[in-house]
């Protein structure tokens, strides 16, 4: 066990930190220097893209050129995702970078434990690539789950190739050898890979799966939920509510996030930027599906009495002085693209088309393939 020691401690710091990482990220955003968010993640990156070069340096003497090729396959891996797949903010893409060498770093090291502990390269290769990829899974729950983070499904798939990149280097690193698992080892494979098929279906159900809500006076937005659930919500939190407000900023790493209430402050924010924008109809439309499917949201008050989202009077007038109301063929763009809207069968169908790869590693035999191993 003591070979999985340095991997699962940093799953567990990567996972444990997620809640506080986005508080900590925000401080130094607003009381520090914004440009840190680029600065230490640049230089965490090169530290650790030099530690590597320093690993490869004093295990040369022992590769063989298609070790050489997997690595350089595995850096040029990393390359197109620290670049290609970045999405834009400096502050994200540094981050992003960081995580690559995380994950990157956890898979490797998983690779070489299994290795070490006496399991075929193939076993070797997809339990630490699938086991990465659900620390990945775990750190964008735990961000789902808590206000200060958003989990996202993009990110599990960053994390995922990160986890590839590393399994691809750590192949040129220590060495493959083309067996296939025995059956012993292809059913625990199968097992695995069922668990994280699982995993990913439940984190893209829970964080990005929803539906399109049509209102013939309203017009339509994306909701995690359907319209008579948005009213049975309503209910619920209006009795929760009333003996317990839900927190206010700035959240705690600890607070349990909400999602009814935070798909409403969507709308408010959509309704806000639109009237500050002199955007009148957008404005008018977003109040208007505030009051039919998030009515409670708009009767929070603060501890000091005051309505936390609605519309002041003097902005309500203001629309009305304009002559702003909504029209049914208004499409709401709050949320952005966190609200996936697939066909019904679509789902089902991946997930099943997902669960096949398990099917021959049950049925697997052994079979000899020629070695990759370093001299």
């Amino acid at each position: 066990m003591r070979r999985f020691t340095a991997p699962a401690l940093i799953a567990l710091w990567i996972v444990g930190s997620a809640p506080f990482l986005g508080r900590l990220t925000r401080w130094i955003q607003e009381e520090v220097d914004r440009s840190l968010l680029v600065i230490v993640p640049t230089i965490l990156f090169w530290v650790a893209a030099a530690a590597f070069v320093v690993w490869v340096v004093r295990s040369a003497r022992r590769l063989r050129w298609r070790n050489w090729i997997a690595m350089a396959l595995g850096l040029l891996w990393a390359a197109v995702q620290a670049t290609a797949l970045a999405r834009g903010r400096p502050e994200e893409s540094a981050l992003e970078r960081m995580h690559l060498v995380l994950y990157g770093v956890v898979a490797l090291l998983l690779y070489r434990a299994f290795l070490r502990g006496g399991r075929s390269s193939i076993a070797a290769a997809f339990s630490a690539a699938v086991l990465t990829s659900l620390v990945g899974l775990a750190d964008e729950f735990v961000q789902w789950l808590v206000w200060v983070r958003v989990g996202d499904a993009y990110d599990c798939l960053l994390n995922t190739s990160a986890a590839g990149c590393g399994v691809v280097f750590a192949v040129g690193l220590f060495g493959f050898d083309a067996s296939a698992p025995d059956r012993k080892e292809a059913r625990a494979l199968a097992g695995i890979w069922v668990l994280l098929v699982l995993a990913a279906g439940g984190m893209v159900q829970l964080a990005n799966l929803g539906r399109v809500i049509e209102d013939p006076e309203l017009g339509q937005f994306r909701s995690y939920y359907s319209a008579d659930r948005l009213e049975r919500l309503n209910e619920n939190r209006r009795t929760r509510w009333a003996t317990k407000l839900p927190p206010m900023r700035p959240f705690q790493p600890w607070q349990i996030q909400d999602h009814f209430l935070n798909e409403a402050t969507w709308h408010v924010q959509a309704r806000n930027e639109a009237f500050d924008a002199e955007d009148w109809p957008t404005a008018a439309a977003e109040e208007a599906i505030l009051n039919r499917y998030y009515p409670v949201v708009l009767e929070l008050q603060t501890p000091e009495g005051h309505l936390r989202y609605a519309f002041p009077p003097d902005r309500v007038q203001r629309l009305q002085q304009e002559g702003a109301a909504p029209i049914p063929t208004y499409e709401s763009s709050a949320g952005g693209s966190r609200v996936w809207i697939w066909p019904r069968f679509l789902a089902p169908v991946l997930f099943l088309l997902a669960l096949l790869p398990a099917v021959p590693l049950f049925m697997a035999r052994p079979s000899r393939g020629s070695p990759m191993k370093p001299r």
